[in-house]
C-alpha cells in the first residue's frame, strides 16, 4: 500500500490526500489535453490547407508568446499557427459585426475578454479604439502586459466581478470562454458582460453547437436535442476538461436574457475548433441611456 493510502486514515490527513489526489489527477488531464488539442488543431490546419501566416510589419514588432503558452491557448505551439488562427478570429469578428451593420472602427472601447495571451487582440492594434483584455490567467495576462503595449491588461478571479465601471464598452468578444464554464458561471459572466457593456452595446461570444454532436455522448445528444445546456468536467471549470455545449434554444431563451440576437453563425467563430459565433446587442431599457453603437 502507498504511503499516500495510508494518510488517508490519519485524522486530519483525509482531506488533505483527496486534495492532492485531484491535483495529480487534473494534472494528468491537462498533459492528455494538450496533446489532445494539438493532434486537433495539427488536424484542422493540414485539412484546411493554411499556407504558412505571412508576418506583417506589425507581426515582425510584436513578440509571438513562449511555446507553452501558445500551446496552452491554442493547442498547438506552431508559432505560425497561432498567428494565422488569432487572425483568422480578428477577420471573423469584423466580419462578423459587418454583417449586422456595425463597423469595429468606430469602436471606441473594446474588451477581450479571456484574452489568454494575445491571441486574438493583437490582430487588432491596427484599430483606434482602446483595446482591453481580461483573463483569470494571471501568467498570461502578465504576458501580454509586457509585451503588447498597445492594450491594457487586467486579471480577474474566475467568479468576480470585473474591475471596469458599468457601461464602459462598445464591443465585448470571448472567444473559447463559454465552451469551458459551467451554467452558475456563465450566468454570472453574462450578466457582468452586459453591465460593462454600454446600452446599444454588443457582444460577440463563441459557443459549441450541432458541429459537435458528432463528439457528444448519447445521453449528451439527448440532452442537447431536447433543448438542454450540456456540460462536461463541470468540476474542472475554466480549463480544458470542462467542454459545454449549447443548443440555440437555449442560447436564445436564457443565455442571452438581456440581449437581443443579432446573428448566429454556425461554425462562424474562425481560427478555433469549430464553434458557433453568437452577435448579441445589450438591450436598451428605460433606465439605461439611449446610447448606442454608431454604424
Amino acid at each position: 500500500m502507498r504511503t499516500r493510502d495510508l494518510l488517508q486514515f490519519v485524522p486530519g490527513l483525509s482531506r488533505l490526500v483527496r486534495v492532492l489526489d485531484a491535483r495529480e489527477r487534473e494534472s494528468r488531464l491537462l498533459t492528455e489535453e494538450c496533446w489532445r488539442l494539438a493532434n486537433e488543431n495539427h488536424r484542422l490546419k493540414a485539412a484546411s490547407g493554411t499556407p504558412r501566416a505571412k508576418r506583417s510589419a506589425h507581426h515582425e514588432e510584436t513578440p509571438i508568446p513562449p511555446d507553452v503558452l501558445r500551446l496552452m491557448v491554442a493547442g498547438t505551439d506552431d508559432a505560425d499557427w497561432f498567428l494565422t488562427a488569432g487572425q483568422r478570429a480578428a477577420e471573423s469578428l469584423t466580419a462578423l459585426l459587418a454583417k449586422n451593420g456595425i463597423r469595429i472602427e468606430q469602436c471606441d472601447r473594446i474588451l477581450d475578454f479571456g484574452c489568454g495571451c494575445g491571441r486574438v487582440i493583437r490582430h487588432l492594434r491596427h484599430l483606434p479604439a482602446e483595446l482591453h483584455g481580461c483573463d483569470s490567467n494571471p501568467v498570461g495576462v502578465e504576458w501580454c502586459a509586457e509585451n503588447l503595449p498597445f492594450g491594457q491588461f487586467a486579471v480577474n478571479a474566475l467568479e468576480s466581478p470585473l474591475t471596469y465601471d458599468d457601461s464602459s464598452f462598445d464591443l465585448v468578444y470571448a472567444f473559447s470562454v463559454f465552451t469551458h464554464l459551467p451554467l452558475p458561471l456563465q450566468t454570472h459572466w453574462m450578466h457582468e458582460l452586459r453591465r460593462v457593456l454600454k446600452p446599444g452595446g454588443v457582444a460577440v461570444i463563441s459557443l459549441h453547437g450541432d458541429a459537435m454532436l458528432g463528439r457528444m455522448t448519447r445521453a449528451e445528444r439527448a440532452d442537447y436535442r431536447a433543448g438542454r445546456f450540456v456540460v462536461r468536467g463541470g468540476d474542472l471549470a475554466g480549463t480544458n476538461h470542462c467542454a459545454t455545449f449549447h443548443p440555440p434554444q437555449f442560447v436564445r431563451t436564457v443565455l442571452a436574457d438581456g440581449f437581443e440576437v443579432l446573428d448566429m453563425a454556425p461554425e462562424g467563430a474562425k481560427g478555433n475548433p469549430p464553434q458557433d459565433a453568437w452577435v448579441l446587442r445589450r438591450v436598451v431599457e428605460r433606465a439605461d441611456s439611449h446610447l448606442t453603437l454608431p454604424a
